[in-house]
């Protein structure tokens, strides 16, 4: 049993007589924790959100029968209501219909009110909504909007809201607005006739939601399904099509939680090193408990109950934080960090057993990392440690070999594909990586001084020859700098990477002079044929290119792919798309389509991007078929390209071939080179003069759809740039605690030098040479394991997250400045702490020794 004063004098009593070291360790757990906490709960909130608006989509239904991509035939409808086992059918037509007047789309649902009705119950107590008596005078034009829609476009029963199909503006009259419970995604609800008639779907249906009567075999109508359906409609399920709508986020999510977490391992480690400074100055301390009788098992409990407490403060501290940013970044950013997956704000939804993990975490962050300090303190014998002075002398073991192995063993980890999607081995090479770099610390302070050049003058000879023989204490003052600092390098140089990456891709893709779009995938805004030839033949335009962007279904375990037809020949593929791999580095030409009657004719060219390819496992030469117009059509992969804008994969066409396959001659985008000395303002003018009266299209130069692009990127790593700062803070911790321990345990040895002669000036300049030495050291290693570490995010992490590849670029610059301030800082943190100790009497200084 140990007694309350003991307690107190051995737990209390250190973490009172020390509260800068105790306050930068709560603070280190603390911020580790509110990171991750934060991020935790704004993915979970995301998360949540995808969930429940792909839900809302399918209400009770048992089975879905969709075609995401361009729809079926509505023939098809009762065909399968007639099937055994189906109870009920409700047919639904979707798509974005783009806003006049606003930014953005809205997506819209054409249904059967009575149908609808039965496989959303919600609606079933709502007296007005959908029915036709509701809004009379204009119920055919009648939209019902879900809350969210609602609320983000400020809109009330009898508003009018205005969309566009083509180029032509149609009002629709807000007859209602949805319970939350009813719709969660910004949506809208129109009659199914309504939508199909006047949004060009008329004969076509998107999706048809089944109930299953009772005691129905779903596998049995599922093989029915199988056996009527095209190739282009598939039956899902509302919870796979669920878990496919969360897929498409999960590794963002799981990206940043994972940076999150790093924050709390860089606060284990600073934990680490700064209770191991404290163990060995409070060897004595220790030595004085056994010998009056304090077991060593009670004193190692002694000890991890001070790291307790600190990480009880640390996760405390943190979890409010946590709560608060979490709070902050969804009202401020949004529950997707500004990735674009959910839209508007969300509420914070906070869950004991979630505060209850993250405190938990905290506090096993701060017991693990004063696990090993305490076991070393508590095996200290007696005899020994009662007549040292301090502990230069008590050296640790190298260990490269050890190191070594983590090195080699975090190299067989990276050649382990990712498991479920997710870069794990990743992140678990990178965290080898780490504990080699301060497993070698010890080899490394050696050889970097054995080979460092001898400085001149007794300051600088008494500065390298303490950190010579204070190896032990030189490793542990920069555990936390070599963690915080690599880890803050390997950051700041993936995320250079990528944003010169996407600015070189923009400018490589952008050759025009001036892009008109109306529309993108899926939208129901577009230009006609007529209106396109019309600005190709205005004054000062030289010369066009087409676009135009579809929805194709690849397969049915993805999302479906972008499909972009654009005026692309082979020859001008390489001019046109920045590719990574083409059929020209092949020894062979590319294979055509076999079977069918698609077997006769020459596969049509297309060009992948790299998601595309790694999702569907294709390569340059491959042939495979694609779902155009209702027929299966043969073409040919000629390349791969990079691609930075379509997350779930898209492929390119040539705008002809298109057309002649699928007879859309609509255009969504048009690509202007101007003549020289033509004005970009006039020609929006005239562009203007030509289309509809009240026509929305986008006007952008390259400049323009830059800019945009990398305001994007840096919203959307606007976290990342959070967590480089944490890393720094922590850095700084590391060096104050570590730097400053170290000093204040040399009293003794300042009282003799200033006995010997050296003045205050002499000894300040010793320390600061010390700290500068030993900042240096933690900074070129940091360096080092940094720029290690950023290969294993840009070319595994990243890529197996994303499927994207980039190319490398170091902000030698910017990490130039930040390593000498770090080393000022260790310097000047040297300095200070020196002064302190040397702030009494040099004769009672010496007299502490004996």
């Amino acid at each position: 049993m140990i007694a309350p004063l003991l307690f107190d004098a051995a737990v209390i009593g250190p973490l009172r007589h020390s509260p800068g070291r105790t306050v930068l360790a709560v603070l280190a757990i603390a911020l580790g924790v509110a990171l991750g906490l934060a991020i935790h709960l704004i993915n979970r909130t995301a998360a949540d959100e995808i969930s429940l608006a792909a839900r809302s989509a399918y209400g009770v239904a048992d089975l879905a029968v969709e075609s995401i991509a361009s729809g079926f035939d509505e023939n098809l409808y009762p065909m399968i209501a007639r099937l055994p086992g189906v109870a009920a059918v409700s047919p639904e037509v979707e798509f974005e219909a783009k806003l006049v007047g606003r930014r953005g789309a809205l997506k819209l649902r054409g249904v059967d009110a009575f149908r609808f009705r039965a496989m959303q119950p919600q609606f079933a107590a709502l007296a007005g909504p959908m029915s036709h008596d509701s809004y009379a005078p204009t119920a055919a034009d009648a939209i019902y909007l879900s809350a969210s829609a609602a609320r983000e476009l400020a809109l009330n029963v009898g508003d009018t809201l205005m969309v566009q199909v083509g180029l032509q503006s149609h009002p629709l009259h807000v007859g209602g607005v949805l319970p939350q419970a009813a719709m969660e995604d910004r949506a809208g609800v129109l009659d199914i006739g309504t939508a199909q008639w006047k949004f060009g779907r008329l004969g076509q249906l998107s999706r048809l939601n089944l109930r299953l009567a009772q005691g129905t075999s779903e596998k049995r109508v599922r093989e029915m399904l199988a056996a009527m359906l095209p190739a282009t409609v598939r039956v899902t399920t509302p919870g796979e099509a669920t878990d496919e709508a969360l897929r498409l986020s999960r590794a963002y999510r799981s990206n940043l939680t994972a940076l999150a977490l790093v924050a709390l391992f860089t606060g284990g480690f600073f934990v680490y090193s700064t209770q191991s400074l404290a163990m060995l100055r409070r060897r004595r301390e220790f030595a004085i408990l056994h010998a009056i009788g304090v077991t060593r098992g009670e004193q190692l409990w002694l000890s991890l109950c001070g790291a307790a407490l600190s990480g009880l403060c640390g996760a405390a501290l943190g979890i409010a934080m946590g709560v608060g940013i979490a709070s902050f970044g969804l009202q401020a950013i949004g529950a997707d960090l500004g990735a674009g997956y959910v839209s508007g704000p969300s509420s914070l939804d906070l869950r004991l057993p979630e505060v209850a993990a993250f405190a938990i975490l905290g506090l096993l962050v701060a017991i693990v990392g004063a696990l090993r300090p305490a076991l070393d303190a508590s095996n200290i014998p007696t005899a020994s440690a009662l007549k040292a002075g301090d502990v230069a002398g008590d050296d640790i073991r190298p260990r490269g070999a050890l190191a070594l192995g983590l090195v080699g063993l975090a190299a067989m980890v990276l050649a382990v594909p990712p498991i479920d999607g997710l870069p794990l081995p990743g992140y678990a090479a990178i965290a080898l990586l780490l504990l080699a770099a301060i497993v070698a610390m010890p080899s490394l302070v050696r050889c970097l001084l054995r080979y460092a050049p001898r400085l001149p003058g007794v300051t600088g000879q008494l500065a390298m020859a303490q950190i010579w023989g204070a190896a032990r204490y030189a490793t542990l003052s920069i555990a936390a700098i070599i963690v915080s600092f690599s880890l803050m390098v390997s950051m700041a140089i993936m995320v250079t990477s990528f944003r010169q990456s996407l600015d070189s891709w923009t400018q490589k893709l952008l050759p025009a002079d001036v892009y008109v779009r109306a529309g993108y995938v899926g939208q129901t805004s577009y230009l006609d044929e007529h209106s396109a030839r019309q600005i190709a033949q205005l004054p000062g335009v030289e010369r066009v290119e087409f676009n135009r962007f579809a929805q194709i279904q690849l397969s049915s375990q993805f999302a479906p792919a972008t499909l972009i037809a654009r005026t692309l020949d082979p020859p001008s593929a390489e001019r046109a798309l920045w590719l990574v791999g083409s059929v020209a580095d092949l020894d062979h030409k590319p294979a055509g389509a076999s079977g069918g009657a698609a077997a006769a004719l020459q596969p049509v060219p297309v060009w992948i991007n790299e998601v595309a390819a790694d999702l569907f496992a294709l390569r340059p030469g491959d042939a495979l078929e694609l779902p155009l117009a209702g027929h299966q059509v043969a073409v040919s992969v000629h390349g791969i390209w990079r691609d930075y804008e379509h997350q779930n994969g898209a492929i390119v066409m040539n705008r002809d071939a298109y057309v002649r396959l699928t007879g859309d001659l609509a255009v969504n985008t048009v690509w202007i080179w101007m003549k020289e000395g033509a004005s970009v303002p006039a020609l929006q003018e005239a562009i203007r003069g030509v289309l509809p009266a009240g026509a929305e299209f986008d006007f952008r130069t390259p400049g323009d759809l830059r800019r945009m692009s990398l305001a994007a990127f840096d919203r959307t790593f606007a976290v990342t740039y959070l967590l480089e700062l944490v890393a720094v803070f922590i850095g700084l911790f590391g060096i104050a605690a570590g730097i400053s321990s170290q000093t204040l345990a040399r009293r003794a040895e300042f009282g003799a030098l200033r006995h010997l002669g050296l003045t205050r000036a002499q000894v300040g300049t010793m320390l600061a040479i010390e700290g500068t030495v030993l900042g240096a050291m933690g900074v070129a290693v940091g360096l080092l394991t940094g720029a290690i570490i950023s290969l294993i995010l840009i070319y595994v992490v990243n890529r197996q997250s994303f499927h994207w590849s980039m190319d490398l670029f170091v902000p030698a610059g910017w990490l130039a400045a930040l390593s000498g301030a770090l080393i000022a800082a260790a310097a000047l943190v040297a300095v200070v702490s020196g002064r302190q100790a040397m702030s009494g009497d040099a004769v009672r200084a010496v007299k502490e020794d004996w």
